[in-house]
């Protein structure tokens, strides 16, 4: 019978075993691939977190000191980091694209699937709309114009006829419970 290395130990092996690192992926990519595909819904981005999250994982292997915090919340750190520099990438890049009419090949439609299959995006789609449902018309509304619309809050403000601060708080509470209920689900 064959004892089934901890993360810990194969974050350590790395260094001379490069199959420990490929084991440790394959524990931790479709995990992770979820989680940044239900944040961005982009599966090429949510492929390029993951892959850019276990280069820095790789490259910084030396760092991670085994202090009761697994392997795993270490990667999800690393992720969450990568997808917040996504997040400002992304909208310095959409502006430039749209000031210079730049379109961006994507994945065919085979591979597209395929993420989407790998992350259970069906399942995924039905609980947020489950969530959305439960939210407020005003919530509702406020994460529609500033979230999908991606409006800024004065234009949210004016089109709910309410104040900046108002609208700022009606999307705050909205995905606050938009979180809540799909991490209970």
């Amino acid at each position: 019978m064959s004892v089934t290395p901890t993360d810990g130990e194969l974050l350590r092996a790395a260094d001379h075993d490069p199959h420990a690192f490929r084991v440790l992926y394959d524990r931790w990519a479709k995990p992770l691939l979820g989680f940044c595909y239900r944040r961005t819904c982009d599966p090429q981005a949510s492929l390029d977190l993951v892959a850019e999250t276990f280069a820095i994982a790789y490259q910084k292997r030396h760092r991670y000191r085994d202090r009761g915090r697994p392997v795993g919340a270490w990667l999800y750190g690393i992720a969450a980091r990568e997808l917040a520099a996504y997040r400002r990438r992304q909208r310095v890049e959409l502006r430039a694209c749209q000031r210079l009419a730049v379109t961006v090949p994507s994945l065919d439609d085979t591979s597209l699937e395929r993420i989407e299959e790998l992350v259970d995006a069906a399942q995924w789609r039905t609980a947020l709309g489950e969530a959305l449902a439960q939210l407020t018309t005003a919530e509702h509304d406020a994460i529609r114009l500033r979230v999908i619309e991606q409006l800024d809050y004065a234009t949210v403000a004016e089109r709910l006829c309410c104040s900046e601060q108002a609208a700022r708080a009606r999307v705050h509470r909205g995905l606050a419970r938009l979180a809540t209920t799909l991490e209970a689900t």
